[in-house]
C-alpha cells in the first residue's frame, strides 16, 4: 500500500458494521428507508445529514455495481430535479455501501423528497449498462429562512465538478510555483535535474526488465540525463481498432502460381501474394514456355509490360480479347531478357475488356474454403511489426547475410524472455520457418526450425529477443510474403512506436552511399573512395513522402568542417525505389548553423517518389575529388519545425501492448481517470476441429454444421471469417449467426460429409472468425500491458506516436502528436488531468445560464455521467 492510499484510507469515513442503512432489494428494486432516515432534515439544511445505503454488489445479469458510476437522482418538494454523484463506494463482502450527503438543494423546501439510486456504465457517449431503483420518499420539515433564492445553475453536480477542478488547478499552480522557485536558483535547478535524470533511468531500467520494451536508440537515457526537463511521459488517450479483409471477385483465371512455377524451371520467377509476378534474373530459350487450358468463350489477356506472349495463328493474344470456339490449350512464353526485380501483373478474365487485376482464387470470390483471406485488426501481426528484408540469419552463428533470394527475415528485433512460448505462423507457401534466439547483448544462443509454415518454441535461458526467417527452396521475395504472425505466450500485441522532432536517424536506413562515411554519435564524416570520385556522399531516409506533402522541412547542422576548398553540401530530395528516380528539392549550403527550409508541394507525384531523403556530400564542382578530401557534419537536424539553439538528437522507441487477440472495429483501449481499460465489441475464435467446439450436423441439410457453444455472441449479427463469406441465409459456402454459428458447404465439397469428416477438414484448414458480442465487455488492462503503455516516453515537445500496421485507409487515427509538459515533469498524468478540468471549468463558466441548466438536466435515458465528468 502506498502512502497516498494509506492516507486516503485513514481520512475516509468508514462504514461501521452497526451503521443504519437504506437497504436496496436487487429483485424488486425497492429502497427500504428505515425510520432513522424518514426525516431528512429541516428547510435549508446544508450538508449536516448523510444517508447510508447498502446493496448487493452483483445485480441483474451478473452486473457488478462496484464497476459502475453511482448517483442519487432526487426531486425536492418544489419538484426541482437534481443529482448527487456518489464518491465513496466501498465493497463489504457481497455488498457495496455508499452514502448521500444532503445538500441545501435537497432540503430547500418543506415536504416530501423523492429519490432513486442509479448506476451507469458508459463507452464514450454510449451507455452500455444502466440499473435503477424505484422511487423512495422521505420528508423535510418546515423551517424559517431569510429571503434567499438558490440560482438554478448552482446544482450539486456543478459544485462537485467545480470542487474537483479547483483542487486540480490549485495543484498545478502549486507545482508551477515550486518549479519557478527552483528555477530561480541555478544550483537547486542543477541538482533537481540530476535527481530527475536518476529517476528517469530507474524508471526505464525497471520497465525494460518488467515488460516488452525495446528501445531502438542507445542515446535515450543519456539525453534525459543531459536535459531532463525536455522529456515527459505522454500517453495517447485512445487506441482504436479496425476491421478489414482483402476480398476478390474471382475474376482472375490465370493461376500464375501453378502455371508458371510448375512449367518454368527457373529461380528468377516468383509469384506474389497480390497477383503479381516478380522476374529477377535471365529468361532464355526453352526455359520460358508454359501452357494454359481454357474452355470455349471470350477472354481478355491483360499484361501491359508486354513481357508475356501467346501466338495463335500468328496473332499475339496479350492486351486484347480473343474468342475460342472450343476448349483449347494455348502455349505461352515469356520474352527473353535480363530482368532486374521486375514486377508485372498478368491477368486473364472472361469478356472482351480488361477487368480489375486481382490474385487468383480458384475463379470464385474469396474468402472461400480453398483461398482464405485474413481478417485484419490492430495488432493482427502480434509482436512482429511487418518490417522485412531479403536475406537470412545464419543458423551457425546468428549473423545476418543479405542477398539470398531463398530467405526473407524480419528487420527489427522481436522482444521475448526466457521461458516465453514464441509462435511464428506464415500464411504463404514455404519450405520452412526459423526462430533465432539471442541474448540482450546480441550474442547468439540457438536457432529452431521446422518444415512447414508454423513453429512454436520456448525461449531458452538468457533470451533477450528473437528474429525470424522464412525459407523457400527456389526463391521468395519481400513483395511475395503473405501474412506473418508472431505471438508470445498465445498473446498478440499492439505495437506502438514513438519518434521525436528530429527525423534524421544516423543509425537507421542508409539509402545509398557514394564514398566512405563514418558515423559516430551525432557526427557524420564523408570521404571519397581511395582513388577519388565525384561528389562522395550518403543518403539518409527521413520517411514516406506522403506524410510530408504540403509541409515545410527544416535542416540545420551546428558545425561543419571541410578540407581545402571542398564544399560540404546538404540536399533534400525525393527518392523512388532503388534511387534511380530522384528529385532535388533544395539548393546546397555550407555554413554551420544556417537553417535551410523547403515546402514539399501538395501535388507532388507520389508515383515518382516514395521517400524523402537527406543527402550529405562533398564536392568542388569538378569531375574528381581528391582522395584526402573530407567533410564533417555535426549535430544535424531535419524536422517539421524550426530548430532551436539547443540540439535535439534523434529519439525513438517501440513498445508492445499484449492483448488476447487484435483490436477490431469498435474495440478500444481508452484511458479513464488515469487507468486504461480494454473495451471489446468483437470476439475472435479459431475453430480447429477439437471436440470441445460442439459441432452438430444438420438433419435436413447435411452440408450444414453448427455449434451452440459460443453463448456470448450477438444473435443475427455480423461474423467475419477467413474462409467463408458472411451470409444471412443459406448461401453455400458461407458462415452466419442465428442462435448458433452455422457453416455451409457446397454440395459434394467434403470428401467425408460427416461430423468426423468436417472435424478432420477443420484440423487441416482452421477457420478463424470474428463475431459481435451480445454485450460489449470492459476490462482493465493487464499489469504487463500497463507497464508497456507507460513506457512510451515522450522524446520531445513534438513526439509522434504511431500505431504500427494500421493502413492509411483504415479510417482511424493511428498517429498522435504529443505536446511537452509546460513544467517539464517526467510524469505528465497529473498535469494533463488538471489541465482538462481547468478547461472544463472555463467552458462551464463561459456558458449561458440556460445552456448550463440544459447540460445538467437530469434525464435517465440520455445522461452520460462519465462523459460529463471528463468534459
Amino acid at each position: 500500500m502506498t502512502a497516498e492510499e494509506l492516507l486516503k484510507q485513514m481520512s475516509a469515513e468508514p462504514f461501521a458494521e452497526e451503521m443504519v442503512c437504506c437497504v436496496i432489494d436487487p429483485e424488486t428494486r425497492v429502497i427500504d428507508v428505515p425510520a432513522e432516515y424518514q426525516l431528512l432534515g429541516v428547510e435549508s439544511d446544508e450538508k449536516v445529514e448523510r444517508m447510508y445505503f447498502q446493496c448487493p454488489k452483483i445485480v441483474g445479469d451478473n452486473i457488478d455495481l462496484s464497476k459502475l458510476a453511482l448517483r442519487v437522482n432526487f426531486r425536492n418538494a418544489n419538484d426541482q430535479k437534481d443529482q448527487y454523484i456518489v464518491d465513496d463506494v466501498e465493497i463489504s463482502g457481497d455488498n457495496i455501501t455508499f452514502s448521500w450527503l444532503l445538500s441545501r438543494r435537497v432540503t430547500q423546501y418543506k415536504g416530501n423528497v423523492s429519490f432513486i439510486v442509479c448506476a451507469v456504465k458508459a463507452s464514450g457517449e454510449e451507455i452500455t449498462n444502466e440499473w435503477n431503483t424505484t422511487l423512495a420518499t422521505a420528508q423535510v420539515l418546515e423551517g424559517l429562512e431569510a429571503d434567499i433564492t438558490l440560482p438554478e445553475e448552482d446544482t450539486d453536480v456543478v459544485k462537485q465538478l467545480i470542487a474537483v477542478a479547483t483542487q486540480k488547478i490549485t495543484d498545478v499552480q502549486n507545482a508551477t510555483s515550486s518549479a519557478n522557485t527552483a528555477a530561480s536558483n541555478a544550483d537547486i535547478k542543477a541538482q533537481e535535474a540530476a535527481n530527475a535524470a536518476e529517476d528517469a533511468r530507474g524508471v526505464i531500467d525497471q520497465i525494460t526488465k518488467d515488460s516488452y520494451l525495446h528501445t531502438t536508440t542507445q542515446t535515450f537515457v543519456d539525453t534525459v540525463k543531459a536535459s531532463p526537463t525536455a522529456y515527459g511521459n505522454a500517453i495517447p488517450e485512445q487506441i482504436e481498432g479496425y476491421i478489414k479483409q482483402d476480398t476478390t471477385k474471382g475474376l482472375q483465371l490465370f493461376d500464375a502460381k501453378t502455371v508458371l512455377s510448375s512449367q518454368i524451371q527457373s529461380k528468377v520467377l516468383t509469384c506474389n501474394n497480390d497477383g503479381s509476378v516478380t522476374l529477377d534474373g535471365e529468361i532464355t530459350g526453352s526455359n520460358r514456355n508454359f501452357t494454359i487450358q481454357l474452355s470455349a468463350g471470350t477472354y481478355y489477356f491483360n499484361e501491359k509490360d508486354k513481357i508475356f506472349h501467346t501466338l495463335v495463328n500468328g496473332d499475339d493474344l496479350w492486351n486484347k480479347p480473343y474468342t475460342f470456339e472450343t476448349d483449347t490449350t494455348i502455349k505461352c512464353y515469356i520474352a527473353n531478357g535480363e530482368y532486374g526485380n521486375k514486377k508485372i501483373y498478368p491477368m486473364i478474365n472472361k469478356g472482351d475488356s480488361p477487368l480489375s487485376i486481382e490474385p487468383y482464387t480458384g475463379g470464385q470470390p474469396s474468402p472461400n474454403p480453398d483461398y482464405p483471406q485474413i481478417v485484419h485488426g490492430v495488432g493482427d501481426m502480434g509482436f512482429f511489426d511487418g518490417e522485412l528484408v531479403q536475406g537470412s540469419y545464419r543458423i551457425a552463428d546468428g549473423s545476418f547475410g543479405y542477398g539470398d533470394r531463398r530467405y526473407i527475415s524480419n528487420a527489427n528485433k522481436i522482444p521475448c524472455h526466457q521461458g516465453d512460448m514464441v509462435t511464428l505462423q506464415y500464411d504463404g507457401d514455404c519450405n520452412g520457418v526459423y526462430i533465432h534466439f539471442y541474448k540482450q547483448d546480441n550474442s547468439f544462443i540457438q536457432s529452431k526450425n521446422v518444415v512447414g509454415n508454423k513453429v512454436s518454441f520456448v525461449a531458452p535461458t538468457g533470451t533477450g529477443y528473437c528474429n525470424i526467417t522464412i525459407y523457400k527452396a527456389d526463391s521468395i521475395f519481400v513483395a511475395s510474403a503473405k501474412h506473418i504472425t508472431v505471438t508470445i505466450n498465445d498473446k498478440y500485441a499492439v505495437c506502438v512506436k514513438s519518434k521525436g522532432k528530429n527525423l534524421l536517424n544516423l543509425t537507421g536506413e542508409i539509402l545509398y552511399s557514394f564514398g566512405r562515411e563514418t558515423i559516430f554519435d551525432n557526427q557524420v564524416t564523408i570521404k571519397p573512395t581511395t582513388d577519388g570520385r565525384t561528389a562522395p556522399g550518403v543518403w539518409f531516409v527521413l520517411g514516406d513522402i506522403k506524410k510530408f506533402l504540403g509541409k515545410t522541412i527544416y535542416v540545420k547542422a551546428d558545425a561543419i568542417q571541410r578540407s581545402g576548398n571542398y564544399n560540404p553540401r546538404m540536399l533534400l530530395m525525393t527518392i523512388k525505389g532503388n534511387t534511380s528516380v530522384r528529385t532535388y528539392l533544395t539548393y546546397s549550403y555550407s555554413k554551420a548553423g544556417q537553417v535551410m527550409s523547403v515546402k514539399i508541394p501538395d501535388d507532388l507525384d507520389t508515383n515518382e517518389a516514395s521517400d524523402l531523403a537527406l543527402n550529405m556530400y562533398v564536392n568542388d564542382g569538378s569531375s574528381q575529388v581528391d582522395a584526402d578530401a573530407y567533410a564533417i557534419f555535426t549535430n544535424v537536424y531535419a524536422g517539421l519545425s524550426e530548430p532551436t539553439n539547443e540540439f535535439v538528437p534523434y529519439q525513438s522507441n517501440v513498445t508492445y501492448i499484449p492483448v488476447d487477440y487484435p483490436l477490431f472495429e469498435g474495440d478500444k483501449i481508452v484511458r479513464r481517470n488515469g487507468e486504461y481499460k480494454l473495451l471489446r465489441k468483437w470476439k475472435q475464435e479459431v475453430f480447429d476441429g477439437s471436440e470441445d467446439e460442439g459441432w452438430v450436423q444438420g438433419k435436413s441439410n447435411t452440408n450444414q454444421f453448427y455449434t451452440s457453444q459460443y453463448k456470448e455472441k450477438k444473435v443475427n449479427a455480423d461474423i467475419v471469417s477467413n474462409r467463408f463469406k458472411h451470409a444471412t441465409s443459406v448461401e453455400p459456402p458461407s458462415i452466419w449467426i442465428g442462435n448458433d454459428i452455422n457453416i455451409y458447404f457446397e454440395s459434394g465439397y467434403l470428401d467425408n460429409n460427416t461430423i468426423a469428416g468436417f472435424q478432420e477438414w477443420l484440423q487441416e484448414n482452421p477457420v478463424s472468425c470474428v463475431y459481435e458480442l451480445a454485450t460489449p465487455t470492459e476490462e482493465p488492462l493487464s499489469s504487463e500491458a500497463m507497464k508497456a503503455l507507460y513506457s512510451i516516453m515522450a522524446c520531445d515537445e513534438e513526439t509522434e506516436l504511431t500505431i504500427v500496421g494500421v493502413p492509411s485507409d483504415a479510417e482511424i487515427q493511428n498517429q498522435f502528436l504529443l505536446p511537452r509538459n509546460e513544467d517539464g515533469a517526467l510524469n505528465t498524468t497529473a498535469y494533463c488531468t488538471a489541465k482538462r478540468n481547468e478547461i472544463a471549468l472555463e467552458e462551464l463558466v463561459s456558458q449561458s445560464l440556460d445552456a448550463r441548466v440544459n447540460k445538467l438536466e437530469v434525464d435517465n435515458e440520455s445522461l452520460n455521467l462519465q462523459t460529463l465528468i471528463v468534459e
